[in-house]
């Protein structure tokens, strides 16, 4: 279904509402960009006219992310909306994206016991977990840049060599793998876009790495996606954007960053954990094999 403006809004109140009785934000930025208008499947829970509960699918993801108003829960409105979610799987109107994907998944953000109890009562189980650490920026300095190794703001023509790096530095990554030219577009249409934030690295034969910088709060900052090209991996150019970034970011006022890391990538979480990041929380995917849902 597509979403009206009214029911963008009330979904967007909705997840306010959650985030101000839970602490976390039910839904991440792709479920706002969704939201927005970005393809996915959107499934309602209406009380009086008020949507009371949300899921978002999406199918290119196969990952789903739900939220109930705190004054409705414990009713069953999450569970039947999962619950239509499996239903529509099973008809195939809702489709997984692709033959290698065996099941599909549900976030939960800031593993929260009722979204454990939430999660068993439908029998999922943790299948991937996002490591969100964060450090304070309290002496973060410009690194000294390796030989040949320059680093500049992002300019008007450099999308498509960061598109095609982006590509290639996360062929394996299901979200941020899959950013295209639109949604490049939208994300640098967002009002804490900064092109000197996206700090580019040359080297003698081009594009070598690139580190994203957000800052949607004014003392919070964000390393948003860190990549390297695979032709320089082992030479510490991902250490040398972190530090860049860093600077970046606490020249611009920030006092504190955070970040988000698969807790799988174990050579990223030691870099970060070198850096001087701790774990804050984390974010948990659970799930539930297809053919326990046909």
């Amino acid at each position: 279904m597509n979403l009206t403006s009214s029911q963008a809004e009330q979904i967007l109140a909705l997840a306010d509402r959650a985030l101000s009785a839970d602490g976390f934000a039910p839904l991440n930025e792709e479920a706002r960009f969704a939201i927005a208008g970005a393809p996915a499947e959107h499934l309602l829970a209406e009380q009086d006219g008020t949507v009371v509960g949300y899921l978002q699918w999406r199918p290119d993801f196969g990952t789903a992310q739900v939220v109930v108003d705190p004054h409705y829960r414990r009713r069953g409105l999450g569970g039947a909306l999962v619950e239509q979610l499996i239903e529509g799987l099973a008809d195939s109107d809702l489709e997984l994206p692709g033959a290698d994907i065996t099941e599909w998944g549900l976030w939960s953000f800031g593993d929260l016991p009722a979204a454990r109890e939430f999660a068993a009562a439908l029998g999922l189980r943790p299948s991937r977990t996002l490591l969100v650490m964060r450090r304070s920026l309290a002496g973060a300095s410009a690194p000294e840049l390796p030989a040949g190794l320059t680093i500049r703001g992002f300019r008007p023509g450099d999308q498509d060599a960061l598109l095609s790096l982006n590509a290639e530095a996360f062929a394996e990554h299901p979200e941020q793998g899959a950013l295209d030219a639109d949604g490049l577009a939208q994300r640098m249409a967002e009002d804490w876009f900064d092109p000197d934030g996206l700090l580019l690295a040359f080297d003698a034969d081009g594009l070598a790495g690139f580190h994203w910088t957000k800052l949607a709060e004014p003392l919070l900052g964000e390393v948003y996606v860190i990549g390297t090209a695979s032709r320089v991996r082992g030479r510490g150019y991902g250490r040398v954007l972190l530090d860049a970034g860093l600077a970046h970011l606490a020249a611009a006022g920030a006092t504190e960053v955070v970040l988000y890391v698969d807790s799988s990538e174990q050579i990223p979480v030691r870099m970060y954990e070198g850096a001087g990041f701790t774990i804050d929380h984390r974010d948990l995917l659970y799930t539930r094999p297809a053919q326990e849902n046909r």
